[in-house]
């Protein structure tokens, strides 16, 4: 797949991208509390794919895709990991205290 765009705000997810199979938008849910998603990678003139998912703990969604076509169902596995810009080594350095707090950054 090639690069797409996603975006979660209040409750809704959007998207587009194009792939191997063409341009497609996105269009769904997520719960805050859980984190569960669900959206539909619908393609300009073909057919839409259902996704399903919740994050993995690792900064990830992991869950299962489903396409019907022509009364056949397929599923597959998908894992979206998110692409982060890479460390420049110019960062804050953010001290962890023991219980899990945060000390604020020196002034």
């Amino acid at each position: 797949m090639t690069s797409f765009e996603l975006q979660f705000a209040d409750g809704r997810v959007t998207g587009r991208g194009t792939d191997v199979i063409g341009v497609f938008t996105i269009k769904g849910d997520y719960e805050s509390a859980t984190g569960k998603v669900a959206w539909v990678k619908q393609y300009l003139g073909k057919h839409r794919v259902l996704y399903t998912g919740m994050p993995d703990g690792e900064g990830c969604i992991l869950g299962t895709w489903t396409v019907e076509m022509d009364g056949v169902t397929n599923k597959g596995p998908f894992l979206l990991k998110p692409e982060l810009p890479r460390p420049t080594g110019d960062e804050p350095i953010h001290e962890i205290q023991a219980g899990g707090g945060r000390r604020p950054p020196p002034a």
